[in-house]
């Protein structure tokens, strides 16, 4: 013991505890220091990723599994109009019925976007407000008639030549429209170079035509005789 306290001299103290220092940091440091990938998901405890812990965009979309994203853990409002992509919403991605009228904003659909097949017939004038379905604008029934009260098939419709009748006196024609009462009804002359022809009609019934035929009487230079004239009656 005498013989090592001789040979000890300040400068061996001091390397010696530098010695021991700097073992000791080293197994301090070396202990904090991991392997590579020697940490996985065995060693992560329940809940030790927290959100705060993941570092912004770390998450990227090649790191989402597929269908991974439901509907309940999507917060409501976060889709919002800019976060769809052009054209990524197809017919086939559209529930049936999803679309509801109040869903159409006012004047959306012009006339090409709709099947013209697909429409009701337009409203008459008479029935607009209490009508359970729309009437048309063109005639329901419509005939060509000749002076005998013969009807041309190729230019009528609704009206055969049983649904005329030549009323008590010439120039008297009561027509019915089978399937529905007119509440309208219009009769013009056939076209004639040498004739003064005129053509007048009356729905409702008459003393010669009983309801609900249609009187139609013919004229000629002023008086009532035989004329050929075309017919349309209105729902």
């Amino acid at each position: 013991m005498t013989k090592i306290r001789s040979h000890l001299t300040y400068a061996n103290v001091i390397s010696t505890l530098a010695l021991f220092i700097a073992l000791g940091m080293g197994s301090a440091y070396a202990a904090q220091q991991l392997a590579p990938k020697s940490v996985g998901a065995k060693q992560l405890r329940p809940g030790a990723v927290t959100a705060d812990k993941l570092r912004k965009k770390a998450v990227t979309a090649p790191k989402i599994e597929s269908l991974a994203v439901k509907q309940g853990k999507i917060a409501a409002g976060a889709v919002t109009a800019e976060k769809i992509a052009d054209a990524s919403i197809t017919t086939a991605k559209i529930q049936g019925n999803a679309v509801t009228p109040d869903k159409v904003p006012n004047d959306s659909l012009t006339g090409a976007k709709i099947q013209e097949d697909s429409l009701g017939q337009v409203p008459s004038a008479n029935n607009a407000d209490h009508a359970n379905f729309a009437d048309t604008s063109n005639p329901e029934a419509f005939a060509k008639v000749d002076a005998e009260a013969t009807v041309f098939a190729g230019y009528s419709k609704g009206i055969s030549t049983p649904d005329v009748k030549q009323g008590p006196e010439p120039g008297i024609y009561c027509i019915e429209t089978p399937g529905f009462v007119p509440k309208g009804a219009q009769a013009t002359p056939e076209y004639s170079a040498h004739n003064d022809v005129s053509v007048y009609v009356k729905t409702g019934g008459t003393t010669a035509c009983a309801y609900p035929k249609v009187e139609v009487q013919t004229y000629n230079n002023g008086g009532r005789q035989k004329e050929p004239f075309y017919f349309m009656a209105y729902r």
